[in-house]
């Protein structure tokens, strides 16, 4: 038995070693990508401050407004920057924005207590250094990235004369969330140490300071002037028991049964520990987007794995060469000139390229941004390029104006239908109004004819049911009329023009100056000269008629009609109101009285067709208005008018 213990002792050391290592190894890919994202979005944005040095080094009296100007497209929501400050002669009298950063004018970094050892450190040593994350005069913590400005000699062979300083604020919180750094704590205990860039010297700002005791794996995130300290272990620490450890003890007791067992176990294992690692050595070296940095000759500096795959070659190999040693020439002439048109800009240029990856063939369309790189005296060394990947977007883009392209096919088809269904209707519509109307004239013009020339051989009933006649053929033809008025309204155009509200009004009243004055009535005309509104000047007559013949007609039995129609401004537009005294009606009924046919009162004492306030909101909505009304029984009636300024 001793020996068949010893063995799996010895097995289980191997297996826990190997997890380990693995274990490791993921905490180190993480790590790796980390450190990546850190550096790059510090570097990224420390290029950013140094393109602002270079600009105050070129123009040294520049303003506040000028400074802000250049410095409000630095400062926003995709970049860390919390705020820029230029210090002319070591006082801070430039800032961006001023607003919240009120406290930090006019400090000198010569005499503040905390400030002056690092910024004084730059001026000694004319490099970019960064110090904290520190407490800021504003409130919070910030990183703050100082760099020297340098005024060119005014002749050849003088010497450059210093500015000052431009210092900006990272925001520590969107560096650490915009890097992964605050998602990765859900399954690493993270720490990152090396205030004001003292590596591992350094006190610890992020995580837990015992980190450092437990075996982490560490890694050196380089900074301007210094280093950071990331190290990191498992959430539950290192060699947590996995299944295959409990497994290879099971197996372990098992192995006295066979040592042929024990080996085909320990084979199998070893191929799937094998394939672990290929997989975790494929994800260390898949990035998503392309990055590379080129001196400004031309030749690479550095590239990450991405990279490699698209050339076809290990970084090693392709470190110190060009783009003709890897591509064709005439592609290797396109990255060129447009590396050189960065460097001629001096600013950071886009475009769209397509890539074929020598080491899978794959072709996509890549949006490729190069930015200069500038050394500590603002003179570009070189040319950083990042490509993105966006072959999907555009294909989701080509598909989205096909859909565009179908959709517009199925409104001309839809449009043509309803012209067409528009056309049967104003057929139609004549065909009513001429084969309806005829009959009725027929029944008119003989009931007449019946009564002036024989009314004296009928009776006084006779002579009623006659009258009767006439009154409904006249009011079936008034109800052919309306439906006709609101058919046509449904299919009228609409003229949107701007009308004088008080000279639509005063011309309806002339119209009805007559039916007013024969029932004693009187109108009350409240409308500014200057009240105007945009409306269709045949829809909104035939709204106030509708409304006018409402009123008169609803006024209360032996009392003359009394009516006002008022105008007011509002948020939305312009109100008309057209108050009445007359009977009035209940609110249960408001949506009601706006429907075709609907009526609350006997057509025997109120006559009409119950079209009139249907024509009315049907008119208002092509106008793009509203109609509403307020009321109560024997208390009048409002109708309101919303119609667009």
């Amino acid at each position: 038995m001793l020996p068949i213990l010893v063995t799996e002792q010895v097995i289980e050391h191997f297996a826990r070693s190997r997890a380990l290592e693995q274990e490791r190894l993921g905490v180190l890919t993480t790590l790796s990508t980390l450190r990546a994202r850190i550096e790059g979005m510090v570097n990224a944005n420390l290029l950013m401050v140094r393109g602002l040095a270079a600009v105050i080094s070129a123009n040294p009296d520049i303003d506040q407004n000028e400074f802000a100007r250049i410095a409000q497209g630095l400062v926003d929501e995709r970049h860390a920057l919390r705020n820029i400050a230029g210090a002319p002669d070591m006082v801070i009298s430039l800032m961006y924005p001023l607003a919240g950063n009120e406290s930090a004018m006019g400090l000198n970094y010569r005499t503040h207590p905390t400030q002056a050892p690092a910024a004084l450190r730059v001026v000694e040593t004319g490099q970019p250094v960064l110090a904290g994350p520190l407490p800021l005069l504003q409130g919070g913590m910030g990183i703050v990235a100082r760099e020297p400005v340098f005024i060119p000699p005014t002749h050849v062979g003088g010497q450059p004369r210093f500015w000052g300083l431009v210092s900006s604020i990272f925001d520590v919180d969107l560096l650490y969330r915009q890097t992964g750094l605050l998602a990765a704590v859900s399954t690493l205990r993270l720490a990152l140490r090396g205030t004001d860039g003292k590596g591992a010297r350094g006190e610890v700002f992020f995580g837990d300071p015992g980190v450092y005791v437990q075996r982490p794996v560490m890694t050196d995130i380089v900074l301007p002037g210094g280093a950071w300290q990331l190290a990191a272990t498992p959430k539950q620490g290192w060699g947590q028991p996995t299944r295959l450890l409990w497994l290879i003890r099971l197996l372990g007791l098992l192995c006295a049964f066979g040592a042929g067992v024990i080996a085909y176990l320990l084979a199998r294992g070893s191929q799937a520990l094998a394939r672990s690692e290929v997989r975790l050595r494929t994800l260390l070296d898949t990035i998503p987007d392309l990055v590379w940095l080129k001196d400004a000759d031309g030749f690479f500096l550095a590239c990450n794995p991405r990279f490699e795959q698209c050339f076809g070659a290990r970084e090693s190999d392709i470190l110190g060469k060009g783009d003709h040693d890897f591509v064709p020439a005439e592609q290797a002439d396109f990255f060129l000139a447009k590396d050189r048109a960065a460097i001629a800009a001096g600013r950071p240029l886009a475009n769209e390229e397509w890539l074929t990856f020598a080491s899978d063939g794959y072709r996509g369309l890549f949006e490729t941004l190069k930015t200069p790189v500038r050394d500590a005296r603002g003179v570009i060394v070189g040319v950083l390029g990042i490509a993105h990947d966006i072959s999907e977007r555009k294909r989701a883009e080509d598909e989205i104006r096909q859909l565009n392209a179908d959709l517009e096919d199925r409104v001309q088809v839809r449009t043509a239908e309803l012209a067409a269904i528009n056309k049967e209707l104003e057929t139609f519509t004549y065909s009513v109004s001429h084969d309806l109307k005829a009959p009725l004239r027929g029944i008119d013009g003989y009931s007449r004819l019946l009564l002036e020339d024989h009314g004296q051989q009928l009776n006084e009933e006779g002579r009623l049911f006659l009258d009767n006649v006439r009154r409904c053929v006249d009011q079936m033809s008034q109800l052919i009329e309306d439906l006709l008025a609101y058919s046509r309204m449904e299919r009228r155009g609409v003229h949107d023009v701007t009308l004088d509200l008080a000279s639509v009004a005063k011309r309806i009243l002339a119209e009805r100056r007559d039916d007013i004055q024969a029932l004693g009535g009187s109108v009350t005309l409240d409308l500014a000269e200057s009240l105007t509104a945009r409306a269709d000047p045949d829809g909104l007559s035939m709204v106030l008629r509708n409304l006018l013949d409402n009123a008169l007609k609803f006024s209360r039995s032996g009392v003359p009609p009394c009516i006002a129609i008022e105008g007011a401004t509002s948020e939305h537009g312009i109100i008309l109101a057209i108050r009445d005294q007359g009977i009035g009606f209940d609110l249960q009924f408001h949506d009601r009285i706006f429907e075709i046919f609907q009526r609350l009162q006997r057509a025997e004492d109120y006559p009409g067709t119950g079209i009139g306030l249907a024509i009315v909101r049907k008119a208002m909505e092509r106008m793009g208005g509203r109609v509403w009304a307020e009321s109560a029984p024997g208390q009048g009636a409002t109708f309101f008018l919303e119609l667009p300024r």
